[in-house]
């Protein structure tokens, strides 16, 4: 973990304070309106520190609030998302049509590349900028959890907020480029956990359908036709929510198709039930067989000829 940029309006003239402020904390988050909610000299503080790909912003100030429009959107484009920490801070949360109340010890994401509306005052509160491929890819619909505060009776959200509360309270100890990576890691591991598991009826139901959809390809793993759209088709859902269904596990459909289909090519070809690579191939749903070979030789490291009873 680098070493903190520092900022306090404290070096700046009081009529002064919030307007540097405001200038600061859009150079280092994102672009957006801003004014104070309270009466009063403006006295904020701001460190960034970099962990990993992460960048933690930690911040005490008066409340006050912001606002990105398509205007920032379009002047100021970003793709990043955006995990909050209220450590001991409240205000409110809008976006994407939902909208939160913040109170201390609530966790919670906005996405930077829609309008949002968000207040927050308070002391040692924290912002963690994530680059958006480190959570779409094992949360597709992660746009669809934003302005919501994460519910700390699901597995994962205790852990990550603490660990977020010492990330942020000892950086000199997380200096070091392979440290700093392995606790980004963790955290985002954390984080993923905890949004798989906001929404337990949805979680419950992808979970159903990625189990019936693995007995449905191991049945029928001798159609050559198999594929992600007959398995929609036959399931009555989306390609979409299949995909969904097998990211879960960071998987795809289409190579666990590969990959079942191979495993019962070796097993039917060990156990004597074929006589011919060929055979095994066709049953299995191969129609080339030089390419099956390879592939078989790519995951096995056998050739499949070498693997037929010669009785």
């Amino acid at each position: 973990m680098n070493p903190s940029t520092q900022y306090s309006t404290l070096a700046v003239p009081a009529p002064r304070r919030f307007d540097y402020w405001k200038e600061v904390v859009c150079r280092h988050c994102l672009a957006a309106d801003s004014k104070p909610l309270s009466q009063g000299s403006f006295d904020g503080a701001l460190s960034i520190n970099t962990l990993g790909e992460l960048d933690v912003c930690s911040l005490s100030s008066p409340l006050h609030y912001w606002e990105r429009s398509e205007q920032h959107l379009r002047s100021g484009p970003a793709e990043d998302l955006w995990l909050g920490f209220a450590r001991n801070g409240h205000g409110q949360i809008e976006q994407g049509g939902r909208k939160a109340s913040l109170s201390t010890g609530n966790l919670f994401l906005y996405d930077a590349t829609q309008a949002f509306r968000f207040s927050l005052g308070g002391t040692e509160n924290h912002l963690i900028r994530i680059p958006r491929a480190l959570l779409t890819e094992p949360l597709p619909r992660i746009a669809e959890q934003t302005a919501m505060v994460l519910d700390d009776r699901r597995p994962g959200v205790i852990p990550l907020r603490e660990m977020l509360r010492q990330v942020a309270s000892t950086p000199a100890s997380l200096q070091g480029e392979r440290v700093s990576n392995r606790c980004s890691s963790v955290l985002l591991d954390l984080l993923v956990m905890s949004l798989e598991l906001q929404d337990l009826n949805a979680t419950h139901q992808e979970l159903d359908l990625y189990a019936r959809i693995m007995k449905y390809i191991q049945r029928h793993l001798s159609d050559p036709d198999l594929s992600i759209e007959l398995i929609a088709q036959a399931h009555n859902v989306s390609t979409r929510t299949v995909t969904r269904a097998f990211a879960r596990y960071q998987k795809t459909p289409v190579a666990e198709i590969w990959k079942e289909r191979l495993n019962a090519s070796r097993e039917a070809i060990e156990r004597g039930q074929v006589r011919s690579v060929s055979q095994a191939a066709l049953d299995f749903g191969f129609s080339d067989f030089s390419h099956f070979s390879h592939a078989f030789r790519k995951r096995f490291g056998v050739a499949p000829n070498t693997l037929l009873r010669r009785d």
